[in-house]
């Protein structure tokens, strides 16, 4: 059991490449992931005003709060979790792409 601990553990602590980032430079990554943080603060800011606008009420801020009902927490929960996830994967993909044709 122990072996098995430090098998997994050595995973995630290795200096090997495993493939995630392969062909991603540091610097690339570094851009792409500023830049997804702001696509994501944009996106959720949209959200919380198309919600406005939509619901005619404040977007919730726990939706796990009890004083949250179960539709408005699932949907926000819902619509918040698929567009700022599209946002960052699109904000990550495009700023690659630009830093690659860039540095070309």
């Amino acid at each position: 059991m122990i072996e098995t601990i430090r098998e997994k553990a050595s995973e995630f602590v290795s200096n090997e490449p495993n493939g995630r980032n392969a062909g991603i430079e540091p610097t690339e990554n570094l851009i792409a992931f500023a830049v997804a943080i702001g696509a994501t603060f944009v996106a959720r800011e949209l959200l919380q005003a198309g919600w406005r606008t939509t619901m005619n009420s404040e977007p919730p801020k726990n939706p796990a709060s009890h004083e949250v009902v179960w539709r408005d927490a699932l949907l926000w929960g819902a619509i918040s979790g698929a567009v700022v996830g599209v946002a960052r994967i699109a904000s990550r993909r495009g700023s690659s792409s630009v830093y690659r044709s860039l540095k070309s």
